[in-house]
């Protein structure tokens, strides 16, 4: 009787170190990724191409060069229709978006779509656009 209660204590422990280490793997891999997206947005990202309703369009001519530059320290620095911009950003993993802030406290709300080593996917919080993502790639 006695072994036949150990054996529970056992089992019981096995389950419970199981348990623990799939939910500590868990919460490590979900801090993990987020850690990743936030190191991948760290770059300078080029205007690629606009898909709306799974078309892809080009940039026009005024926009070839339109970047967005996320810097380590949450500053940005844009390049849209020719204009640069800096600003402040805040990134937010678990709602997948980035909150970019110019100097004149305009904010402006895109969401992460996809993001990876070089392509980098947002839906801007703009009533006009907010059918359209915007691909930006990074140089080879």
């Amino acid at each position: 009787m006695k072994m036949i209660k150990n054996y529970k204590e056992l089992k019981n422990s096995i389950k419970t170190v199981s348990i623990t280490s799939l939910l500590i793997i868990a919460v490590s891999s979900n801090i993990f990724g987020q850690e990743d997206m936030t190191n991948m947005l760290f770059d300078t990202w080029y205007l690629d191409t606009y898909k709306i309703e799974s078309k892809e369009y080009p940039p026009n001519k005024n926009e070839k060069g339109d970047y967005i530059f996320f810097k380590e320290d949450m500053t940005f620095i844009s390049k849209s229709e020719g204009k640069e911009e800096e600003g402040t950003y805040t990134l937010n993993t678990n709602g997948a978006y980035v909150v970019m802030s110019d100097k004149n406290g305009k904010n402006i709300k895109a969401y992460i779509i996809s993001i990876s080593k070089k392509s980098l996917i947002l839906k801007y919080d703009i009533s006009e656009i907010s059918d359209v993502e915007v691909q930006y790639n990074k140089p080879i």
